[in-house]
């Protein structure tokens, strides 16, 4: 086993002791000299529990049961499931690998609406979340609830950009709201030079080469459009019109309403803070991604599968266990 601390392969075991009435290997790193066991680095890290119950507890959240249900059927407090979240949230930046160079990419935008503590207008909630999914895979690139401003649109833009950038090729699809354009051209517009450009073509500033932006506004009387926004490099092709949609975010919507508490609708289930509601939305989108088959895809297969990530989905038990993606065996 790797050190936690400096990825030394010089390692060596170093006694057992119990966690969760379970023996948990200990190891002593012979480079820097640190002590870690078999779970450092992991979501069970100091976690007491056994993974059963966690497994359980992660299994019933992610299938739309509350916090206070799911407590009360492990026989555990709601807070001891708030904590096995936290954990578990707090990994997924190991379980968030780039796009691959060499794939092309649809990213489809939308936002979806729910309440936070108490019943205020829509624009004073913080229950407004913008997430982003990879049509073709189903992968989900990014989730953030929060107020809808500049600023919540500024920090969802930037995540997924900074996801799909090492992509040659990419397409961004979204609704009729434009701040998902005006934020994109400040992260992906280069300007030309004289060498670069056809002696016919006009615009100096444009979209780099390979990313095509456009959004579908539906109108009022079921009269959508369709508009590309800015400029694209003289060099990158254009999509058909019948292509340019975020159907496929929109059912994300309503699975999102069923299998998260938090965004059911008419059941008082709403979440209390918006850092509970990114909590829930990390926990989701790492099931989503790597644990749980999507019926649009093959068999048995997964959206990191279908990325090419890895080869196989993962239970729930190596997404706890694990650190991440890159030690799960073929």
């Amino acid at each position: 086993m790797n050190c936690v601390y400096c990825e030394s392969e010089l390692t060596v075991r170093n006694g057992k002791n119990r966690a969760g009435g379970k023996s948990v290997q200990r190891y002593l790193c012979k480079e820097c000299g640190r002590r870690f066991n078999e779970r450092s680095g992991t979501p069970m890290a100091k976690l007491k529990t056994p993974v059963a119950t966690i497994t359980l507890a992660m299994k019933a959240r992610s299938e739309g049961l509350g916090l206070r249900a799911t407590g009360r059927i492990l026989g555990v407090a709601a807070n001891s499931v708030v904590n096995w979240e936290k954990h578990l949230s707090a990994a997924i930046s190991n379980w968030s690998p780039p796009a691959p160079a060499e794939k092309e990419i649809t990213i489809e935008g939308d936002e979806v609406y729910t309440r936070i503590g108490e019943n205020l207008p829509p624009r004073r909630s913080e229950g407004w979340t913008i997430h982003f999914i990879e049509r073709e895979t189903r992968y989900w690139i990014e989730a953030q609830a929060g107020l809808k401003n500049a600023q919540l649109f500024k920090n969802g833009v930037t995540s997924a950009w900074n996801w799909a950038r090492s992509s040659e090729s990419i397409r961004w699809f979204t609704d009729g709201e434009r701040r998902y354009g005006k934020e994109l051209w400040k992260l992906a517009s280069v300007r030309l030079k004289s060498s670069e450009m056809p002696l016919t073509y006009q615009y100096r500033k444009v979209w780099r080469e390979g990313v095509e932006v456009a959004i579908k506004v539906k109108g009022s009387q079921g009269k959508p459009h369709i508009e590309w926004l800015k400029q694209e490099h003289p060099f990158t092709p254009i999509s058909p019109k019948s292509d340019v949609h975020a159907n496929h975010n929109e059912a994300q919507n309503s699975s999102l309403r069923r299998r998260a508490s938090g965004y059911r609708r008419r059941q008082n289930l709403y979440a209390k803070a918006v850092e509970g509601l990114n909590r829930a939305l990390n926990m989701q989108r790492m099931i989503h991604n790597w644990v749980r088959p999507h019926w649009g895809l093959g068999k048995m297969e997964t959206p990191a599968m279908a990325m090419g990530y890895i080869n196989r989905p993962i239970t729930m038990l190596e997404l706890l266990s694990t650190r991440s993606f890159k030690c799960v065996t073929p």
